[in-house]
């Protein structure tokens, strides 16, 4: 079945760089990319306003054109609706979503929009944020950096990202970020344990990183082709508000990263060897 994976454009440059990273990606998973832009309805107007649709139909228009020709079956539409909407709407039939983050910042990886958080945290699927710093080339080959704190959904996501990794020979990195000393505690030393004796075929690194979340993960992924994140949402609210650990990576991050949540967690698209 091939990989469908929906990107969100405007037609900036920071946009165009997440369609090109998510083009360089569906080209390695023999998947397809389909482009949604929208236009959001002003107060006062109707869906049926004159003219509503037409700023968002020529940028679906003029990116068509730009990335036409390569070798990824691509396709694109423009919605009336605000973006966060069509684009929470369109990963409902979706295995990813691929966002840039807003505009050229003094930050390592730009600011992270409302949009772009907001999709992470409402998408029926993963959501992969692809910051301004980012190469917009695809990694076939490094590894896979999973947050890990031993609860029931960073065990989850590590599950998939080890699954990923499987079929591709990479290694993942769970990272353990904030404890007293540099041993990783029993009780998580256990988990990893069990899973690599569940996954024999694939190396993964357990490390304890004496730093701030943030830090550790972000510090960690330098050189991997996903940084995984799994978000427990605002106050125990999935699929409202990312948590602040998550916005915070996002925001600092300098590669591409998945964001997983309770609605979103299962297997990406992921290049077999």
């Amino acid at each position: 079945m091939t990989a469908h994976i929906v990107v969100g454009t405007d037609g900036s440059p920071r946009a165009q760089r997440a369609t090109d990273w998510a083009l360089s990606w569906a080209a390695a998973v023999d998947g397809r990319v389909t482009l949604v832009s929208s236009a959001p309805i002003p107060p006062g107007r109707g869906p049926d306003s004159p003219g509503l649709g037409e700023k968002a139909q020529a940028v679906i228009e003029a990116e068509l054109d730009r990335v036409s020709g390569g070798p990824v079956e691509v396709d694109g539409r423009a919605e009336i609706a605000h973006p966060v909407t069509a684009l929470v709407r369109a990963s409902e039939e979706a295995d990813a979503v691929v966002v840039g983050t807003k505009g050229d910042s003094g930050w390592r990886g730009g600011i992270v929009g409302s949009t772009s958080s907001n999709v992470a945290a409402a998408a029926h699927c993963p959501t992969v944020v692809v910051p301004n710093t980012a190469t917009t080339e695809f990694d076939t080959t490094g590894p896979l950096v999973v947050g890990f704190d031993g609860s029931e959904a960073a065990t989850h996501v590590a599950r998939l990202a080890i699954e990923a990794a499987e079929q591709r020979g990479r290694t993942v990195r769970m990272i353990q970020a904030g404890a007293g000393d540099s041993s990783p505690p029993e009780p998580l030393q256990e988990q990893v344990d069990a899973l690599r004796a569940e996954f024999p075929g694939v190396t993964i690194e357990f490390q304890t990183v004496q730093a701030d979340p943030v830090q550790a993960l972000t510090e960690s992924a330098k050189d991997a082709a996903f940084l995984v994140v799994a978000s427990q949402g605002h106050r125990g609210v999935p699929g409202f508000l990312l948590g602040s650990t998550t916005r915070e990576v996002l925001r600092v991050s300098e590669g591409p990263v998945i964001v997983m949540t309770e609605r979103s967690k299962r297997l990406w698209p992921h290049a077999t060897a």
